[in-house]
C-alpha cells in the first residue's frame, strides 16, 4: 500500500491531515512502524481521528507508520526453506484483526487453503518468496497480505519472527499440508543449525 511514515517530533497535525488526503485519502491505518500484534493501531476514518490515532502510535514506537487502507481480505503465506505453505484467510469477527481477534479465543475464524481461484493463490505464494527472499529471511517467514475486491494483491509485510504457538497461523498452515506442530518445530531447528 502506498504509505509515509511521520516521527515523534512532528505535532502539526494539520499538514498530517493534508499528507493522508493527497497520498491516498480516508480509511487509513496509521501505527508504531516497529511493533508487532497490531498494538498501537488505528483504522482512521477521517481527519478528527488522526492526531489522538497518530499519538497512540507515538506511545509504542518513534515512527508512527501512515499507510492507505486495502478494502478487502486479509491473507498471510508461510515461506518454509524456501517453499510455500498455502495461503490462509483471516476471517476476524469485528472486521479487523486487531489485538484482540488475534488473541481471544472464537474472535476470528481461519481458512486454510483460502477459498480463492488457484492462480490468485499461486501468485500470493509467488509474491511471498518474492518478498522472503528480498529481505534475506532464513528458514522460515510469515508474509502477510491484503487482497483487494479485484484480487490485487498488496504485501503488508515480511514477518521473520512469526508466533510459534500451537495456535499460531503458522502451524495451521503447516497442519494443512500434513505437518503437526512437533514436526514443525524440529524442521525449523535443523534448518537453523546447518
Amino acid at each position: 500500500p502506498k504509505w509515509f511514515v511521520v516521527d515523534s517530533k512532528e505535532k502539526n497535525y494539520e499538514l498530517i491531515q493534508n499528507k493522508i488526503k493527497k497520498f491516498f485519502g480516508y480509511p487509513c491505518i496509521i501505527k508504531p512502524n516497529d511493533q508487532g500484534s497490531t498494538v498501537g493501531l488505528t483504522v482512521c476514518r477521517g481527519d478528527s481521528e488522526v492526531k489522538e490515532a497518530v499519538i497512540l502510535a507515538l506511545k509504542y514506537s518513534e515512527h508512527a507508520l501512515i499507510e492507505e487502507y486495502i478494502d478487502g481480505y486479509e491473507l498471510t503465506v508461510a515461506v518454509f526453506n524456501n517453499h510455500c505453505f498455502p495461503p490462509l484467510q483471516i476471517k476476524p469477527k469485528k472486521g479487523l484483526y486487531d489485538y484482540e481477534s488475534k488473541y481471544t479465543q472464537g474472535m476470528s475464524e481461519y481458512e486454510v487453503p483460502a477459498n480463492f481461484p488457484e492462480e490468485v493463490l499461486n501468485h500470493l505464494k509467488h509474491q511471498a518468496l518474492l518478498a522472503f527472499n528480498a529481505v534475506g529471511a532464513k528458514t522460515y517467514a510469515r508474509v502477510d497480505f491484503r487482497l483487494n475486491k479485484k484480487h490485487e494483491s498488496y504485501c503488508l509485510e515480511v514477518n521473520t519472527l512469526p508466533g510459534m504457538t500451537g495456535t499460531s497461523l503458522v502451524p495451521k498452515m503447516a497442519k494443512a499440508v500434513g505437518i503437526e506442530f512437533e514436526e514443525l518445530i524440529d524442521r525449523i531447528v535443523k534448518l537453523s543449525l546447518e
